[in-house]
């Protein structure tokens, strides 16, 4: 579950683009070699209309990948199952392939939504129902602010043809 928010947080992902993933995406793909490396990334991300781009991982979103790599997914991959993010074993409903669904992703947040509200009395500070588009949000917020609000790194980074859709960052 940590790798997915990190993952998503650090790179802008649509839920979409984080299931279809495959191990060869990722730059360097060994646990070892990715908790050492100074810059990774996940290369040919393909986005909403077939468009692809190269994203970055964040220190934290290659810590927190190269642990997922190492000790929980080995679990779970059956054969020579090519997706980074997979169901476990036991799921009875789990797909060919064993990737997560789109829908397992919004309950994993869910769930850490509901978590980070129960240890907080504030409800100003209650994220729930936290969604993957709001890490999308966040981290486009977040570039925005780092680039100056530079539209076109918003619109490469984040995998948009259009500029209507960068105003709402």
């Amino acid at each position: 579950d940590r790798a997915i928010v990190y993952v998503l947080l650090s790179t802008g992902l649509r839920r979409e683009e984080l299931v279809t993933l495959d191990l060869g995406q990722v730059s360097p793909c060994e646990p070892g070699l990715l908790r050492e490396a100074k810059r990774a990334r996940l290369t040919a991300v393909v986005g909403k209309g077939g468009t692809t781009r190269t994203v970055f991982l964040s220190a934290d979103a290659r810590t927190a990948l190269a642990d997922y790599l190492e000790h929980e997914r080995p679990r779970d991959a059956s054969g020579d199952a090519p997706g980074v993010f997979l169901s476990a074993v036991s799921v009875a409903s789990r797909r060919p392939g064993g990737r997560l669904s789109p829908r397992s992703i919004n309950a994993i947040l869910e769930r850490i939504g509901r978590w980070h509200d129960a240890e907080h009395s504030d409800p100003g500070r209650w994220i729930s129902p936290l969604r993957p588009h709001a890490l999308r949000h966040t981290f486009a917020f977040a570039l925005a602010e780092t680039t100056g609000k530079d539209a076109y790194e918003l619109e490469r980074r984040l995998g948009h043809r259009s500029q209507r859709y960068i105003a709402r960052y």
